[in-house]
């Protein structure tokens, strides 16, 4: 039962991977492991290098390749491969303290819980050994409100999180509209249910990774916005005040993200519905979103912009502006 799969996508990483690799190695615990990399259509040979990298290693090791479809596939399709009770999930260019996983499994089990994910730090790719004074995860809590957390603020990524796999399943997965798994994959794992946290960083990102999606701003915070859409609008059951508040942050992140790239603030569009809204006047939420959305594309509207896809799926998508 406490045999973990380790989930890692991979997208043209290959001068973060020796580091990646190496922290991979350095986890602490008795737990079974393997090790499942997803190899999302790098043209800079990182398939090939997760393969030299780990060549020497004994523990179960898997380089899956696909089209170019984006992180939330990638995990998907290591999360079907794994045949670990629980998944820890890694970004390619993201180092996990030595202590990490066996920290998460901790707090999971003695919470009772299917998930448990901490905070994260950052490190500088160029450091030879960033990981030399990483402390272990100290301050453990049972997450109180997660939905409520996560809606305000998507405070990490998916390489903060141990899950189960029935859990990961029972949540939908990562979802596959979306090119960056962390948003949704929070706010679905919190509607299904309670988890486990640290106050401590579990993993570090790198300061300086050109290409990240957190460097490329109107996607990112379309997609963060999108997230909160499609929990709206599609979770059964999911109480008023989430609508409200999912709203109300669609809404605020709309207003500043205007202000600040167009100058905007009184003729500010969302201003008035943002204030409405917090006033406790009646709106409908999910239009409030969708409208939210128009703030971050270069056009205006609502519609994503088909050049936001991964590859593959601007293939598919016929070279056609893409819907929600």
């Amino acid at each position: 039962m406490d045999a973990v799969s380790f989930i890692i996508t991979v997208f043209n990483k290959s001068p973060f991977l020796p580091g990646v690799v190496a922290a991979l190695a350095r986890q602490t615990g008795s737990f079974a492991r393997e090790f499942i990399f997803i190899d999302d259509g790098s043209s800079d040979g990182s398939g090939e290098l997760v393969a030299q990298l780990t060549a020497s290693w004994s523990e179960k090791v898997e380089v899956l390749r696909q089209k170019n479809r984006g992180a939330s596939a990638a995990t998907n399709l290591g999360a079907r491969r794994a045949s670990g009770f629980w998944l820890k999930l890694v970004d390619g260019d993201d180092l996990l303290l030595p202590r990490a996983t066996e920290s998460l499994l901790e707090a999971a089990k003695s919470e009772g819980e299917g998930f448990a994910y901490g905070t994260l730090g950052t490190y500088d790719p160029l450091d030879p050994d960033p990981l030399r004074s990483a402390r272990a995860p100290l301050q453990r809590a049972k997450e109180k409100d997660g939905l409520k957390r996560f809606i305000r603020n998507c405070a990490a990524n998916s390489s903060a999180i141990l899950v189960s796999k029935e859990r990961f399943f029972a949540a939908g997965g990562c979802d596959e509209r979306l090119v960056c798994p962390d948003p949704a994959l929070f706010l679905r794992l919190f509607a299904k249910g309670g988890g486990a946290r640290f106050e401590d960083a579990v993993a570090l990102v790198p300061d300086k990774a050109p290409g990240r999606l957190s460097e490329l701003q109107h996607l990112n915070q379309y997609e963060l916005v999108l997230a909160l859409y499609y929990l709206v609008a599609e979770t059964p059951g999911l109480e008023a005040r989430y609508a409200r508040l999912a709203s109300r942050r669609a809404l605020s992140r709309a207003r500043r993200f205007e202000r600040r790239e167009r100058g905007t603030f009184f003729l500010n569009r969302h201003l008035l519905v943002l204030a409405a809204s917090r006033l406790g006047l009646p709106i409908d939420p999910l239009r409030a979103i969708e409208k939210a959305l128009s703030a971050f594309t270069p056009d205006g509207r609502s519609k994503r912009p088909v050049e936001w896809l991964p590859g593959a799926l601007r293939e598919e998508s016929g070279g056609h502006g893409t819907s929600r």
